[in-house]
Protein backbone atom coordinates (compact mmCIF):
# COMPACT_ATOMS: atom_id res chain seq x y z
CA UNK A 1 0.00 0.00 0.00
CA UNK A 2 1.19 3.38 -0.88
CA UNK A 3 1.81 6.09 1.38
CA UNK A 4 -1.48 7.67 0.37
CA UNK A 5 -4.17 5.02 -0.01
CA UNK A 6 -2.70 4.10 3.61
CA UNK A 7 -3.08 7.89 5.13
CA UNK A 8 -6.38 7.74 4.04
CA UNK A 9 -7.42 4.89 5.25
CA UNK A 10 -5.98 5.67 8.88
CA UNK A 11 -8.04 8.72 8.50
CA UNK A 12 -11.16 6.42 7.89
CA UNK A 13 -10.05 4.29 10.95
CA UNK A 14 -9.81 7.47 12.88
CA UNK A 15 -12.68 8.81 11.97
CA UNK A 16 -14.72 4.80 12.36
CA UNK A 17 -13.42 4.99 16.00
CA UNK A 18 -14.87 8.67 16.83
CA UNK A 19 -17.93 7.18 15.65
CA UNK A 20 -17.79 4.13 17.25
CA UNK A 21 -17.16 5.47 20.51
CA UNK A 22 -18.67 9.01 20.60
CA UNK A 23 -21.59 8.37 18.97
CA UNK A 24 -23.51 6.73 21.20
CA UNK A 25 -22.79 8.62 24.28
CA UNK A 26 -23.85 12.22 22.01
CA UNK A 27 -26.90 10.72 21.05
CA UNK A 28 -27.61 9.80 24.61
CA UNK A 29 -26.63 13.36 25.60
CA UNK A 30 -28.89 15.09 23.21
CA UNK A 31 -32.04 12.82 23.73
CA UNK A 32 -33.65 14.45 26.28
CA UNK A 33 -33.57 17.89 24.22
CA UNK A 34 -35.36 15.74 21.40
CA UNK A 35 -38.03 14.69 23.34
CA UNK A 36 -38.39 16.88 25.89
CA UNK A 37 -37.89 14.17 29.07
CA UNK A 38 -41.00 12.31 27.82
CA UNK A 39 -41.49 8.99 26.68
CA UNK A 40 -42.58 10.14 23.30
CA UNK A 41 -42.48 6.38 21.27
CA UNK A 42 -42.03 7.80 18.14
CA UNK A 43 -39.33 9.80 18.76
CA UNK A 44 -38.19 7.00 20.57
CA UNK A 45 -37.86 4.82 17.94
CA UNK A 46 -36.38 7.53 15.78
CA UNK A 47 -33.68 8.24 18.11
CA UNK A 48 -32.87 4.05 18.11
CA UNK A 49 -33.05 4.08 14.26
CA UNK A 50 -30.02 6.73 14.75
CA UNK A 51 -28.25 4.79 16.87
CA UNK A 52 -28.43 1.58 15.35
CA UNK A 53 -27.62 3.98 12.23
CA UNK A 54 -24.38 4.49 14.21
CA UNK A 55 -23.73 0.78 13.47
CA UNK A 56 -24.19 0.92 10.26
CA UNK A 57 -21.99 3.80 9.38
CA UNK A 58 -19.09 2.32 11.15
CA UNK A 59 -19.97 -0.90 9.04
CA UNK A 60 -19.58 0.84 5.90
CA UNK A 61 -16.83 2.47 6.56
CA UNK A 62 -14.93 -0.54 7.76
CA UNK A 63 -15.87 -2.45 4.40
CA UNK A 64 -15.88 -0.11 2.25
CA UNK A 65 -12.89 2.36 3.45
CA UNK A 66 -11.04 0.66 5.51
CA UNK A 67 -11.46 -2.96 2.95
CA UNK A 68 -11.56 -4.97 6.00
CA UNK A 69 -13.12 -7.87 6.59
CA UNK A 70 -16.43 -8.82 9.16
CA UNK A 71 -13.38 -11.30 10.51
CA UNK A 72 -11.34 -8.45 11.84
CA UNK A 73 -13.83 -7.88 14.12
CA UNK A 74 -14.47 -11.11 15.08
CA UNK A 75 -16.99 -11.75 13.12
CA UNK A 76 -17.32 -15.49 11.65
CA UNK A 77 -19.71 -18.31 11.14
CA UNK A 78 -20.97 -19.62 14.04
CA UNK A 79 -20.73 -23.16 15.29
CA UNK A 80 -21.74 -24.95 18.38
CA UNK A 81 -18.77 -23.24 20.59
CA UNK A 82 -20.63 -19.62 19.48
CA UNK A 83 -23.81 -20.99 21.98
CA UNK A 84 -22.06 -22.03 24.34
CA UNK A 85 -19.91 -19.24 24.92
CA UNK A 86 -22.92 -16.80 24.49
CA UNK A 87 -24.63 -19.32 27.36
CA UNK A 88 -21.74 -19.00 29.69
CA UNK A 89 -20.92 -15.47 29.10
CA UNK A 90 -24.68 -14.80 29.90
CA UNK A 91 -24.98 -16.83 33.13
CA UNK A 92 -21.43 -14.66 34.10
CA UNK A 93 -22.79 -11.80 33.53
CA UNK A 94 -26.12 -12.53 35.39
CA UNK A 95 -23.72 -13.96 38.61
CA UNK A 96 -21.42 -10.75 38.47
CA UNK A 97 -24.70 -8.64 38.08
CA UNK A 98 -26.38 -10.03 41.26
CA UNK A 99 -22.69 -10.86 43.28
CA UNK A 100 -21.29 -7.49 42.70
CA UNK A 101 -23.03 -4.73 39.96
CA UNK A 102 -25.84 -4.49 42.47
CA UNK A 103 -23.88 -4.00 45.74
CA UNK A 104 -21.71 -1.64 44.31
CA UNK A 105 -24.76 0.37 42.50
CA UNK A 106 -26.31 0.27 46.08
CA UNK A 107 -23.28 2.01 47.54
CA UNK A 108 -22.32 4.79 44.77
CA UNK A 109 -24.10 4.15 41.79
CA UNK A 110 -28.05 5.14 42.62
CA UNK A 111 -27.85 8.50 40.97
CA UNK A 112 -29.58 9.31 37.74
CA UNK A 113 -30.72 4.83 37.80
CA UNK A 114 -34.49 5.95 39.06
CA UNK A 115 -34.77 8.56 36.58
CA UNK A 116 -33.72 6.30 33.49
CA UNK A 117 -35.78 3.34 34.98
CA UNK A 118 -38.70 5.55 35.13
CA UNK A 119 -38.39 6.63 31.22
CA UNK A 120 -38.14 3.27 30.25
CA UNK A 121 -41.00 1.78 32.16
CA UNK A 122 -43.51 4.36 30.52
CA UNK A 123 -42.72 2.78 27.45
CA UNK A 124 -44.34 -0.55 25.57
CA UNK A 125 -42.95 -3.64 26.79
CA UNK A 126 -42.19 -4.60 22.85
CA UNK A 127 -39.98 -1.77 22.25
CA UNK A 128 -37.95 -2.57 24.96
CA UNK A 129 -37.74 -6.04 24.39
CA UNK A 130 -36.72 -4.55 20.36
CA UNK A 131 -34.37 -2.47 22.41
CA UNK A 132 -33.11 -4.79 24.40
CA UNK A 133 -32.36 -7.29 21.74
CA UNK A 134 -30.80 -5.05 18.90
CA UNK A 135 -28.84 -2.82 21.48
CA UNK A 136 -26.84 -5.37 22.74
CA UNK A 137 -25.93 -6.50 19.22
CA UNK A 138 -24.79 -2.80 18.37
CA UNK A 139 -22.65 -2.25 21.47
CA UNK A 140 -20.53 -5.18 21.53
CA UNK A 141 -19.71 -4.16 17.12
CA UNK A 142 -19.00 -1.33 18.02
CA UNK A 143 -17.05 -1.10 21.39
CA UNK A 144 -16.18 -4.86 21.78
CA UNK A 145 -15.05 -5.33 17.65
CA UNK A 146 -14.66 -2.38 15.77
CA UNK A 147 -13.45 -0.24 18.85
CA UNK A 148 -10.89 -2.91 20.49
CA UNK A 149 -9.41 -4.02 17.50
CA UNK A 150 -8.97 -0.62 15.39
CA UNK A 151 -7.44 1.24 18.60
CA UNK A 152 -5.06 -2.00 19.26
CA UNK A 153 -4.17 -1.33 15.66
CA UNK A 154 -3.67 2.27 15.86
CA UNK A 155 -1.67 2.31 19.63
CA UNK A 156 0.30 -1.52 18.47
CA UNK A 157 -1.07 -2.63 21.62
CA UNK A 158 -4.56 -5.42 21.68
CA UNK A 159 -4.28 -4.87 25.43
CA UNK A 160 -3.86 -0.66 25.26
CA UNK A 161 -6.81 -0.57 22.47
CA UNK A 162 -9.24 -3.22 24.81
CA UNK A 163 -8.33 -1.28 27.67
CA UNK A 164 -9.41 2.21 26.14
CA UNK A 165 -12.58 0.60 24.49
CA UNK A 166 -13.88 -0.82 27.68
CA UNK A 167 -13.03 2.67 28.85
CA UNK A 168 -15.16 4.60 26.47
CA UNK A 169 -17.75 1.68 26.75
CA UNK A 170 -18.30 3.01 30.04
CA UNK A 171 -18.44 6.60 29.96
CA UNK A 172 -20.94 6.13 27.21
CA UNK A 173 -23.53 5.48 29.78
CA UNK A 174 -23.19 8.90 31.54
CA UNK A 175 -25.11 10.59 30.03
CA UNK A 176 -27.99 8.32 30.25
CA UNK A 177 -27.42 6.78 33.69
CA UNK A 178 -25.18 8.92 35.48
CA UNK A 179 -21.44 8.94 36.52
CA UNK A 180 -21.85 6.20 39.85
CA UNK A 181 -23.70 3.76 37.90
CA UNK A 182 -21.05 3.67 34.44
CA UNK A 183 -18.50 2.90 36.43
CA UNK A 184 -20.51 0.48 39.21
CA UNK A 185 -22.21 -1.35 36.77
CA UNK A 186 -21.17 -0.76 32.86
CA UNK A 187 -17.41 -0.88 33.69
CA UNK A 188 -17.18 -3.84 35.37
CA UNK A 189 -19.59 -5.75 32.92
CA UNK A 190 -17.14 -4.00 30.18
CA UNK A 191 -14.52 -6.01 31.52
CA UNK A 192 -15.72 -9.30 31.53
CA UNK A 193 -17.19 -8.93 28.08
CA UNK A 194 -14.13 -7.32 27.30
CA UNK A 195 -12.00 -10.24 28.48
CA UNK A 196 -14.33 -12.94 26.89
CA UNK A 197 -14.10 -11.35 23.53
CA UNK A 198 -9.84 -11.49 23.74
CA UNK A 199 -10.46 -14.96 25.02
CA UNK A 200 -12.60 -16.10 22.21
CA UNK A 201 -12.30 -13.52 19.59
CA UNK A 202 -16.26 -14.82 18.79
CA UNK A 203 -18.04 -10.96 18.37
CA UNK A 204 -21.60 -13.04 17.99
CA UNK A 205 -21.04 -14.98 20.94
CA UNK A 206 -20.58 -11.75 22.67
CA UNK A 207 -23.94 -10.23 20.86
CA UNK A 208 -25.89 -12.98 21.85
CA UNK A 209 -25.11 -12.58 25.35
CA UNK A 210 -25.44 -9.00 25.88
CA UNK A 211 -28.88 -9.21 23.94
CA UNK A 212 -30.19 -11.61 26.09
CA UNK A 213 -29.31 -9.92 29.11
CA UNK A 214 -30.92 -6.81 28.12
CA UNK A 215 -33.90 -8.70 27.13
CA UNK A 216 -33.97 -9.82 30.24
CA UNK A 217 -33.55 -6.95 32.33
CA UNK A 218 -35.83 -4.98 29.61
CA UNK A 219 -38.79 -8.05 30.57
CA UNK A 220 -38.25 -7.18 34.47
CA UNK A 221 -37.38 -3.91 34.86
CA UNK A 222 -40.00 -2.32 37.37
CA UNK A 223 -40.89 0.75 38.30
CA UNK A 224 -38.50 2.59 41.15
CA UNK A 225 -39.90 3.19 44.90
CA UNK A 226 -41.10 6.70 45.32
Amino acid sequence: MTKGPALRSRRWTLAGVGLAVAGPPALAAVSPEVTGGTANLVLQVLLHLVFCGVAGLVLFIMLRHERLSLSSVGLRRPDWSTLLTAGLLCVSGLLLQALVIDPLVALWGREGVDEGIRQLVALPIWFRLVVGATSGAVEEFLYRGYATERLGALTGSRGVGAGLATLGFALAHVPAWGLGFALTADLPFGIVMTAFYLWRRDLLANMLAHSAGLVFAMSTVVPPAV
